[in-house]
């Protein structure tokens, strides 16, 4: 299977070329891709379908459909609360409605929302996990999650712009980004620019933080399949490297860890991704 080695900038330009909206049912959901295996790919938190376009570029060979999650990019709200056992529930009646896929993936955010999705029926064969949440945010206690927990909680309030501030969002940005590569670091900055504030209101983002911040992926082992790929990185401060070696530990995941690269896997080493990914279509 033919894997592009290419930037991450190129590669994100050969996906947006590609790319055809259609959507399922209410959900916006962007496919690129004529033939080859059907891989379905869930966004983190507070990203849209824009975020792993550089895994979909790749990948010329494999058909690709992205939805953006309710109440983020184009997709309405969730008419309940925004917790990961209705994530799930959206996701399972997507993929019923859409189905037929080889393997589907999810990053960082959307890891939870696809683990918690199996303990829900979820029945796609083969599943990945980049960037998977095995460390409670909320048990922490670092002054960081406390800072973030105190963020959300003041821009959760009407009428608050705190959590569109473009100063806040290049702060994560910058915090995030582990390449040393300065066109990669302003591909990134800017992606986050653009698309890392496109949420329906305040209220889905502070549901959606309390659902990442309290989920682990951990708690949905036993419903996990055994065909389990997990793609780390080295220095993810996020979801760090000992909750993924537990992981695989407990699930008998196929672990794959990016040395010298964060919790950003989709943009700084995109190639890396699908290469990994490609290998496990194949297996």
């Amino acid at each position: 299977m033919q894997v592009l080695k290419s930037s991450p900038q190129s590669l994100f330009r050969l996906a947006e070329l590609r790319l055809k909206r259609r959507d399922v049912g209410s959900t916006a959901t962007w496919h690129l891709g004529d033939g080859g295996p059907r891989v379905l790919l869930i966004h983190g938190f507070r990203g849209d379908h824009h975020g792993l376009l550089g895994v979909a570029g790749a990948l010329p060979q494999v058909r690709f459909t992205i939805p953006d999650l309710p109440g983020f990019g184009k997709t309405p709200a969730l008419d309940s609360e925004h917790n990961l056992d209705n994530y799930a529930s959206w996701l399972v009646d997507f993929v019923t409605a859409s189905g037929g896929y080889d393997l589907i993936l999810g990053h960082s955010f959307g890891s939870l929302v696809v683990a918690s999705a199996y303990s829900q029926g979820l029945e796609i064969e083969k599943v990945a996990l980049q960037n998977p949440i095995t460390t409670r945010a909320s048990e922490a206690g670092s002054k960081g999650n406390k800072l973030a927990d105190r963020y959300y909680e003041l821009g959760s309030r009407e009428g608050s712009n705190l959590l569109t501030s473009q100063a806040v969002v290049r702060g994560m940005s910058v915090a995030l980004a582990k390449t040393r590569n300065p066109g990669v670091r302003r591909f990134i900055h800017k992606q986050h620019s653009s698309y890392f504030s496109v949420f329906e209101s305040n209220r889905v983002v502070a549901e959606g933080y309390r659902a990442a911040s309290s989920g682990n992926v951990l708690d949905y082992a036993e419903s996990l399949p055994t065909k389990l790929l997990a793609i780390a990185g080295e220095r993810d401060v996020v979801a760090p490297l000992q909750g993924q070696l537990e992981l695989a530990r407990v699930t008998g995941a196929d672990l794959r860890v990016l040395r010298g690269v964060g919790h950003l896997t989709h943009y700084e080493r995109p190639s890396e991704v699908a290469t990994h990914l490609s290998e496990y279509l194949v297996a």
